[in-house]
């Protein structure tokens, strides 16, 4: 009996335990499931991961600035080229002592052709060409060059447009037209480097879309209607920085249409304007709160006198304050760095919001001529070409 009377208990103990086991294998499987849907359906989209990665780095971001020279008639040939004797890097051994900058502008003086001109013809008709082999070097310090200046024609139109078509192929960025009525638009947006500053003090890299409009009217020519007005279309855009060249040779004030012109470009919405060729550093003055350089004088050049080897280099500094907007401009200069020919259509084409930086500008000093390779002004230089551009009362009203 007793045998009869332990196997329900057995099996009442066998059942109650696969019961139990049963219960946990459940438990134990429905927790993985939820774990592994759980896992599944946690997990962003990569793209909304690479988003949320943007937004935060975007929002480390304060400011956006740059620092950019602009610098006087550059012109490489008959004497500098003599006394470079075949080296093409001597005339800029010493540019490096005029600081650095996130980009400088140059105005070159002298058609850049595979001709020949010889010194002789260049001093006595002032007929002027500068070999190719100078680009290499003028590139690293000049990636933005202006071709509005008089002697552009030196070699004819053909050694013009042989001209513009080695700066582009070397990588400058190039603006301007000796002749300012071929076409009906003198502006055009220029990238200029910049850098996104961060909050922990870091810096990133990007480009900006800033329109240059540039003019010669120098000797033979003068503003046809409706050419510096053009200004006001790019003004309403973005920012614009004219660049003028023209005025009386070997004067240190500015003529009566010198002036004009310049405070014409302001009326229509440039930022500040940038003269030269005159070979002399002219005056400087303040229009409506706005800079007006007249004339920097001879940057790389051969003439002699004091001022003639004087030069006035502008540092011009350009400070944004981050936003969105800013950001969307950043990004088409992005787009235009691979397609700078349709950068205005892009900016049209995203409607975006003109931004307003805030410019900031400094007086530096050069000194160079035949036989003297340009540098920085010493002190007592440095004050004859302050003195020369009036710069002391041009600071002072760009304070107020």
């Amino acid at each position: 009996m007793k045998d009869a009377d332990s196997k329900p208990t057995v099996n009442r103990r066998f059942y109650l335990l696969s019961g139990i086991l049963i219960a946990i294998i459940l438990l134990l499987s429905l927790a993985g499931y939820r774990y592994y849907t759980r896992q599944d359906y946690s997990v962003p989209p990569q793209k909304s991961t690479h988003a949320a990665i943007a937004k935060a780095q975007q929002n480390e971001f304060q400011n956006v600035a740059g620092t950019y020279l602009f610098s006087g008639t550059i012109m490489l040939g008959r004497a500098v080229e003599t006394y470079a004797n075949g080296n093409f890097t001597q005339p800029f051994s010493q540019l490096n002592t005029l600081g650095k900058y996130d980009a400088r502008i140059g105005i070159l003086e002298c058609p850049v052709t595979d001709g020949y001109v010889s010194y002789q013809t260049q001093i006595s008709r002032l007929k002027f060409n500068c070999k190719p082999d100078w680009l290499p070097e003028l590139k690293k310090y000049y990636p933005i060059i202006n071709v509005s200046s008089n002697h552009m024609y030196d070699m004819g139109a053909t050694g013009f447009s042989e001209t513009v078509s080695r700066l582009k192929g070397a990588g400058f960025q190039v603006v301007g037209n000796y002749n300012p009525h071929t076409e009906k638009d003198d502006c055009k947006p220029v990238l200029l480097p910049v850098n996104l500053q961060k909050s922990d003090g870091t810096q990133v890299a990007g480009s900006l879309p800033v329109a240059f409009c540039s003019y010669n009217y120098k000797e033979l020519f003068a503003p046809a209607p409706g050419e510096i007005e053009s200004i006001q279309k790019w003004s309403k855009i973005m920012p614009v920085v004219a660049l003028m060249n023209g005025g009386p040779e070997y004067e240190h004030i500015a003529g009566t249409a010198q002036t004009n012109n310049a405070h014409k470009m302001i009326d229509e919405g440039a930022d500040f304007v940038i003269g030269n060729g005159t070979h002399w550093v002219q005056n400087t003055e303040v229009y409506k709160g706005k800079l007006i350089v007249y004339s920097m004088g001879n940057f790389i050049f051969d003439q002699l006198d004091i001022d003639g080897r004087s030069a006035l280099n502008v540092s011009v500094g350009m400070n944004i304050p981050f936003d969105s907007n800013v950001n969307n401009w950043l990004q088409v200069g992005s787009q235009c760095n691979a397609n700078a020919a349709e950068c205005l259509s892009l900016i049209n084409a995203q409607n975006l919001v003109k931004i307003r930086p805030t410019f900031t500008f400094k007086p530096i000093g050069s000194y160079g001529g035949a036989g003297i390779v340009a540098h920085r002004a010493d002190a007592q230089q440095q004050r004859y070409i302050e003195q020369r551009a009036n710069w002391a009362s041009t600071d002072a009203k760009l304070g107020e």
